[in-house]
């Protein structure tokens, strides 16, 4: 008789517990969804990279950014971008990848080439590592 009563109790018990998980549950749930919207984390896009459209006027306005000199932005059949630098030399940006990131890269190496006097003809971003051509 003694075991039945405590199954019951057990039994009992548990009902009771249950309500307060799925509300703990929830708080927990609404907690992470407001801190994601405060913090304004990226979200994974379902496209790749290199099929989200880049316009040759966000890469003149992203050259403009950065300060980099330059006389003009074409878009090769190939979905390059060729940018003509006001020094004369090239540089080939690739859409596959981060144009920010390219054209922070192509700042620097260009301040770092004007600091040691070399003049550049083409820089190919295509590449794992950029290819320098003088």
């Amino acid at each position: 008789m003694r075991r039945r009563k405590l199954k019951r109790k057990s039994k009992r018990d548990l009902l009771k517990i249950i309500p307060y998980f799925f509300l703990i549950l929830i708080i927990l749930l609404s907690l992470y969804f407001i801190t994601s919207l405060v913090l304004n984390k990226k979200i994974i896009s379902p496209l790749a990279q290199k099929y989200l459209s880049f316009e040759s006027e966000n890469v003149s306005e992203d050259l403009y950014k950065a300060g980099i000199s330059f006389t003009s932005v074409k878009r090769s059949g190939d979905s390059l971008y060729i940018v003509t630098l006001s020094d004369g030399g090239q540089a080939i940006i690739t859409p596959a990848k981060n144009i920010k990131n390219q054209i922070s890269s192509l700042q620097l190496m260009l301040s770092r080439l004007t600091i040691e006097g070399k003049r550049v003809k083409v820089i190919d971003f295509r590449y794992d590592r950029p290819v320098v051509r003088f």
